[in-house]
């Protein structure tokens, strides 16, 4: 007997495979959910299977579960910290012709009994910073636990990547300060213990780094590398269910969005490509889309559906455009707002909210609303509960700037506060949920920032 398949068909059947695996790790999962919301003491860390036990309700039961049709998933639970476990579901199989896979997906959670307020950021308090000489121009900045991996240029004081911690507060202190990229750096992204960073090496535009130790970090620890067509491009990432999304400069020949698997963070495999005529700046996933901040001067905000990293395509309706043709520059997304960052215009906001709440491309009313930043706006990014945005700006006056989205999206003013910094413009800012802190960069300098109560 022989065996004849057709490429299309393996094609099929492989895809087959990762759907039917996705959706017995997302299964285990949500077993682990509903098992938190019971009771937080029931997620004992190792390796478990999961199953509806006397009582009809899910429990732990051995250490893997293993499907009628061979598939085989794997719950690992691992305590981060008090009332803080991370979650990883890892199915796996054996294809016979099309041979073995396995697909990974992991997420944290917390006892939501601990109540943890955030505090009030109508008030902005710098608790301390540090500052380069030179001309750094750190671009972004992603935080892993107490650490900070800050994007820059590469010279005058920049090294393309610089390493700070920051878990003591006070000052952000230098870590693996030898440590030197050798390109600059444009976007950073941490998932787990795993660093990407968007580079301009022209043959290793996305490189990917170990960063369990922070302190140890080296070129020794990087992993693997991407070469993304073109010299330099990538300019923003995504990251969701072990699948990469690399954001790239608009050019005539080549795609804009790249999707790479990389549950495998050494041997990173390409998926699809989608090419566009728009560079894509910011890139922010919600809800099986991802949302681009770009350069198209008819639709500054961009919708890809991002589904089936497999298979990218534009959203039905494709975007939306904002007034004038000024750049996007920053993407954020949170419950169903789109906030995005443009560069500065005399005759435009610069910053924008969007609602999505009837579909994954805005279609107002409601919004949109629209806000004067005095300034482009590089970067920002928005607390998980929605309430507050963090928005680093070129303004001279106010480099970070905070908004009330409850009162930007009732057609109030919504900048509640704002501080000023003697180390140049705001070019990146994230938010720590667990210190309820925010980290600045700037031209020259990191800054570490406490809300008022």
């Amino acid at each position: 007997m022989s065996t004849v398949l057709f490429v299309g068909q393996e094609g099929a059947l492989k895809s087959g495979d990762r759907i039917r695996a996705v959706f017995l790790a997302s299964e285990a999962l949500a077993a682990a959910r509903t098992m938190r919301d019971a009771s937080f003491d029931q997620l004992v860390d190792g390796k478990h299977g999961v199953c509806i036990g006397a009582a009809g309700t899910w429990e732990f039961c051995g250490q893997e579960n293993v499907a009628a049709d061979g598939f085989r998933t794997t719950l690992t639970v691992q305590t981060l910290a008090e009332s803080h476990v991370r979650l990883s579901a890892e199915t796996r199989w054996q294809g016979g012709a099309i041979g073995s896979g396995s697909v990974l997906i992991a997420e944290e959670l917390t006892d939501w009994r601990v109540v943890k307020p955030i505090g009030d950021w109508a008030t902005v308090h710098e608790e301390g910073g540090f500052t380069i000489e030179g001309q750094p121009l750190f671009s972004a900045i992603a935080l892993n636990d107490g650490a900070a991996f800050v994007a820059s240029a590469y010279g005058e004081g920049g090294k393309g990547l610089h390493v700070f911690s920051y878990a003591e507060g006070g000052d952000p202190l230098p870590i693996a300060a030898g440590f030197d990229l050798g390109v600059a750096a444009y976007a950073v992204l941490v998932d787990g213990d795993v660093l990407y960073v968007a580079t301009a090496d022209t043959s290793a535009e996305v490189q990917i780094f170990d960063v369990s130790a922070p302190a140890e970090f080296s070129m020794t620890k990087r992993l693997a590398t991407i070469n993304v067509p073109g010299d330099g491009r990538a300019r923003s990432l995504a990251f969701f269910n072990n699948t990469l999304f690399v954001g790239a400069t608009e050019d005539i020949i080549e795609a804009e969005l790249y999707a790479f698997d990389v549950a495998d963070a050494g041997d990173p495999a390409l998926l699809d490509i989608l090419d566009d005529t728009a560079s894509y700046f910011g890139l922010s996933l919600h809800e099986g889309f991802a949302y681009v901040a770009s350069s198209m001067d008819s639709m500054e905000l961009r919708v890809i559906d991002v589904f089936d990293p497999a298979d990218l395509s534009v959203a039905v309706g494709e975007g939306y455009n904002l007034t004038d043709v000024q750049d996007g520059l920053a993407m954020a997304t949170v419950n169903s707002d789109v906030l995005i960052g443009r560069r500065s215009g005399e005759a435009i906001e610069e910053l924008v909210l969007l609602d999505v709440s009837s579909g994954a491309v805005p279609s107002p009313p409601p919004g949109p609303w629209y806000q004067e930043m005095g300034g482009s706006v590089p970067a920002l990014t928005v607390e998980p509960g929605g309430r507050y945005a963090f928005i680093a700006t070129d303004n001279i006056a106010a480099q970070l700037q905070v908004a009330d989205l409850q009162a930007f999206r009732a057609g109030q003013f919504p900048i509640i506060s704002s501080a000023l910094t003697s180390t140049g413009g705001g070019r990146a800012v994230a938010y720590d949920a667990q210190r309820d802190r925010v980290l600045l960069a700037t031209d020259r300098g990191i800054l570490l920032y406490r809300p008022g109560t």
